[in-house]
């Protein structure tokens, strides 16, 4: 059974899980980092697709489940948490020729680090990943409650949804193109069921904490001009992440491979799973260490 190790790195502890290689010839690192509300075991259906290509590090987001914010009285900045990000890869998997993968926040966190520190990457895999503020929606509110001191208020709510029934699922559903057929799939039970514990333990004060950076953050000056080979994928129906957003990066990143999935929503490396793990194997065992601009469509 693998064994979580732990990361500490200034007022953030982080832990991660080490999965060996399924293929003994294979010398690749492939660091998982998962979205906004996203804890462990959050990578479980596509941990052995990861395997076949390489050693798998499935890595805490900050400040998310088993991750800690030590000192919630502190303003967390963009800076501070690309940088405990960056410390807890290099701890986990070495600081040369790391493979990246990372989903809706961990999609940004890898894009900018990749930027950050181009001659460590070796290639970088963002699904849907968020860009830029301000926060949408009904999130906003939390963001406000935060900066006027009522975060309390977030707390309480946050604990209430999650302890209604099947709150993990109507979280994915809203998320996903086709509900219905997404929650029918037998894997599909099975990974909310045994995940559901651990997203249950979610702190919902480092989550809100989270959640206030990002209404601050902004990526696209650092990306801005990036070459480190890059494959982004993302659903035409994502109702989460806007594709403007994402197109922004895509025109500024000169060294990448785009790929749209129709009907498809947030959750592409899920709801499109047989489909994605194909492209993100083509990009991974691709020969050339440099891809052209290009744009797929699916």
């Amino acid at each position: 059974m693998a064994v979580r190790q732990s990361y500490e790195w200034k007022n953030h502890r982080l832990t991660y899980v080490k999965h060996p290689s399924t293929n003994p010839k294979s010398k690749e690192k492939i660091v998982l980092i998962g979205g906004w509300c996203s804890a462990a075991g959050y990578w479980a259906l596509n941990i052995p697709f990861f395997q076949s290509l390489g050693e798998v590090i499935e890595l805490d987001l900050v400040g998310h489940y088993p991750a800690e914010i030590l000192d919630q009285k502190q303003k967390l900045t963009l800076q501070e948490f690309l940088e405990a990000q960056a410390y807890a890869i290099w701890d986990s998997a070495g600081e040369e020729n790391v493979t990246l993968v990372g989903h809706s926040t961990g999609g940004m966190a890898v894009l900018a680090i990749a930027s950050l520190f181009p001659s460590r990457i070796k290639q970088v895999i963002s699904i849907a990943p968020y860009v830029h503020g301000p926060v949408r929606g009904p999130l906003k509110l939390g963001v406000m409650g935060l900066r006027t001191n009522l975060g309390a208020i977030f707390d309480f709510g946050f604990k209430l949804g999650r302890s209604l029934p099947k709150a993990l699922n109507f979280g994915f559903s809203f998320g996903v193109y086709d509900s219905k057929s997404f929650h029918e799939r037998e894997d599909v039970k099975q990974f909310i069921a045994e995940y559901y514990p651990q997203f249950d333990n979610l702190n919902p004060r480092n989550i809100l904490m989270i959640l206030e950076m990002l209404d601050r953050a902004d990526i696209r000056p650092i990306v801005f001009g990036n070459e480190v080979p890059t494959l982004i994928l993302r659903g035409e129906d994502d109702p989460v992440i806007p594709g403007t957003d994402i197109a922004e990066i895509e025109r500024s990143t000169p060294n990448f491979k785009a790929v749209r999935f129709a009907e498809c929503g947030h959750f592409v490396h899920i709801e499109k799973q047989e489909l994605a793990e194909k492209v993100m194997r083509d990009f991974l065992l691709a020969k050339k260490s440099f891809l052209p601009k290009k744009k797929s469509f699916f």
